[in-house]
């Protein structure tokens, strides 16, 4: 975190309500829309200037409906060859290649925008970028793809950051008729939020010179950010009890129009890190309940205590959790604690209220919670978050997961529907990008921002921080918060956020979510109370014992050659599964087994299909059998020869050892062998061969 524009809380309690966003009749601009970043009772409202969110990324373009699995779930999210299409178009400016990124017509506003790192190790893009604002030839912003959003170029931290290995902004960039981004050179992943404003919406397009006037506005909002306090709550009304296995004990709010300004709660011990699941804040307003949510999962922390803080929320390291999102209500409400864990637990609940004068565009705050375990990650599938019919404004949501192998899970993209779509007009790149940073493989360490935070990863949280930055494990819980301010989502008719689960494993994870959103009375979701779910916690696995990606084995990463992964081979050829344990072999192979290739003659091919672990370059090595009866292999990658012919004949079955093929970039996020049988050794008494693994390891 940037501390240089960190100063202490207690010498900085700035009033929220001293920000005002856009009234009716003024135009939408720089100071409007950081005035409205900061502004939580504007978020309690349905839109004054109505929009849509929407998003231009570097999502597959093969993905365009469910009924094609293989194209929906592609996970080619990047460009890094001219083979990939990742972008919108390329064009020629002066003799200049630019490859647009995005390109909106009509009034909006770039509110947030990601880019990772090109590697885990170097941030460095060496890619020029240029936006372009209601069609002038001149581009309004110039500079580097990352520096210019990661908090070290013109646009100051906290808008602009560098999270974990990615550039991300939420300085906004409002423009009256069009906005284009290009880049000099074939972008990598991307993706640029905005606002899609009604035709008649005035807007004050985004120049220099405002950005220049509006720089005392920028710091004193970004320090606001900083350091978030509730404005205009009165006096708490509070309890403090032990509260027996399933006790609900509540607060009642004052009678009439007011508003929630400020929740706290906390726990006497979080020992049991299952607490924060199985004690539940329920919230009902003018005789509708329209919170049921675990703590954890509402306040960001996830399963266990997770310190964090942001604009909406904080979790304290001495046990305190605090919301200051407003909820409005006409008549009146009452906030309630549950028990669920079994046991007794100390709670302590907190409510500040204050005025809040009701109008027609005022909404009730709902919060529901989903769970499941076990998740299976085959076949690819999309995980609702929720669905929402009527009429609101979405604000947010907490993934809490829970990984049972070292090896990555979250390349699963966003797709998000808005009032009824054919399709998602938000299409992400990867949970973790949703989640606003990268290489999530390797990131697993706790950070912090305003609007968007990791608080937990593998065994890392902000009392317990990462040391060895190279160490990729990914084992255990997981919890990604993100809450919007100038990015949420306003819907007329409906909304639906699916995540992919997508992990690099076969395997069973644990998901549970917490969302949130403003609605109207008639609106309504599909998540309802789970009291049986929020006791079924995923169970951890062995975090203490060695982890598979640390473990010294030949096979580390290894992806075992399966008869589904053959996508080519003459019919003559028959494939059997055999197991090498129960033959009694003497050796070592990746699981015990290997897929035996009969019948195949000279000048026969077989392609394996191998998932790629990285977007980027991998080192490959073989894991084959020898016999009696084997041949001689010729062997490509992606059509570019690997190694050397490889004879597969010995006297007696063994291991092959390591067959290093070399370094390769992925194409579509995979690497297709080309196996051809080129000849036989002279001892040998067939044209037999056996397969165990491909080990797939980063190329320095």
């Amino acid at each position: 975190m940037c501390k240089r524009l960190m100063i202490a809380a207690t010498a900085f309690l700035l009033s929220v309500s001293a920000f005002s966003s856009v009234g009716a009749g003024e135009p939408v601009s720089v100071e409007s829309l950081l005035n409205e970043m900061v502004d939580r009772y504007a978020v309690a409202r349905y839109p004054e200037a109505d929009f849509r969110l929407k998003q231009h990324s570097s999502y597959n373009r093969a993905s365009k409906t469910p009924d094609d699995p293989e194209g929906w779930f592609n996970n080619k999210d990047n460009n890094t060859n001219d083979k990939h299409d990742s972008f919108i178009r390329i064009e020629e400016n002066n003799g200049q290649k630019e490859w647009v990124l995005m390109d909106h017509q009509g009034p909006g506003a770039i509110v947030r925008t990601w880019m990772p790192w090109r590697n885990p190790k170097n941030g460095g893009a060496g890619i020029n970028m240029k936006i372009y604002l209601d069609g002038s030839d001149e581009p309004a912003l110039e500079g580097n793809m990352l520096g210019m959003f990661d908090g070290t170029g013109i646009i100051p931290y906290p808008f602009a950051h560098p999270s974990l290995r990615s550039s991300v902004n939420f300085f906004p960039i409002p423009y009256a008729k069009s906005c284009k981004v290009t880049t000099d050179k074939m972008p990598f992943f991307y993706i640029f939020t905005f606002r899609e404003y009604d035709e008649s919406t005035p807007i004050k397009t985004f120049t220099m010179d405002d950005f220049e006037a509006a720089r005392g506005l920028t710091e004193t909002t970004g320090k606001a950010l900083l350091n978030p306090v509730a404005s205009g709550a009165g006096e708490p009304l509070r309890f403090s009890a032990k509260l027996v296995s399933q006790e609900e004990k509540s607060i009642e709010l004052p009678a009439g129009g007011a508003s929630v300004r400020e929740l706290t709660v906390k726990l006497g011990s979080y020992e049991n890190l299952d607490v924060t699941r199985q004690v539940i804040l329920k919230m009902e307003f003018d005789g509708k309940e329209t919170v049921w949510c675990p703590i954890g999962d509402f306040f960001g922390s996830g399963i266990g205590l997770n310190p964090v803080q942001g604009w909406y929320r904080t979790v304290a390291e001495n046990g305190t959790m605090s919301c200051r999102w407003v909820m409005p209500y006409q008549k009146g409400g009452k906030v309630s604690l549950l028990n669920l864990s079994g046991a007794p637990v100390d709670a302590e609940l907190e409510v500040k209220t204050g005025e809040w004068a009701w109008d027609d565009r005022s909404m009730y705050f709902h919060a529901g919670w989903r769970g499941q375990y076990p998740v299976p990650t085959r076949p690819y599938s999309d995980w609702n978050y929720v669905a929402l019919k009527g009429r609101g404004v979405y604000v947010g949501d907490t993934l809490t997961i829970m990984n049972p192998v070292a090896r990555w899970w979250g390349e699963g993209d966003e797709k998000i529907w808005v009032d009824g779509e054919g399709f998602p007009s938000l299409f992400g790149t990867g949970t973790e990008d949703y989640y606003a940073y990268s290489w999530g493989g390797q990131s697993t360490d706790f950070y912090e921002h305003p609007f968007h935070a990791q608080p937990m990863a593998y065994k890392y949280n902000k009392l317990n921080r990462k040391t060895a930055e190279n160490e990729r494990n990914s084992m255990g819980y997981s919890v990604e918060t993100r809450s919007r301010s100038l990015d949420t989502m306003p819907f007329g008719s409906s909304l639906k956020l699916d995540m992919e689960v997508w992990s690099w494993t076969d395997c069973d994870m644990g998901y549970g979510v917490g969302a949130y959103w403003y609605g109207f009375v008639d609106t309504t979701s599909n998540r309802k109370p789970e009291p049986e779910e929020v006791l079924n916690v995923p169970p951890l696995p062995d975090m203490d014992g060695v982890a598979p990606e640390a473990a010294t084995t030949p096979f580390k990463g290894a992806v075992e050659i399966a008869p589904k992964l053959v996508v080519s081979k003459p019919d003559t050829i028959v494939l059997k599964p055999q197991d090498l344990k129960k033959m009694k072999l003497k050796g070592a192979w990746n699981s015990g087994n290997h897929l035996l290739f009969r019948n195949a003659r000279i000048g026969d091919g077989i392609e394996i299909r191998i998932p790629a672990a990285s977007p980027v370059a991998e080192k490959l090595t073989l894991h084959a059998t020898k016999s009696k009866d084997f041949g001689i292999l010729r062997i490509s990658v992606n059509g570019k020869p690997a190694g050397v012919d490889v004879d597969l004949y010995a006297a007696k079955p063994v291991p092959s050892g390591a067959i290093e093929l070399g370094a390769f970039d992925p194409v579509d996020s995979a690497y297709v062998l080309r196996i051809e049988l080129v000849g036989v050794n002279s001892k040998s008494k067939g044209t037999f061969f056996g397969l165990d693994c491909v080990t797939l390891v980063e190329a320095k």
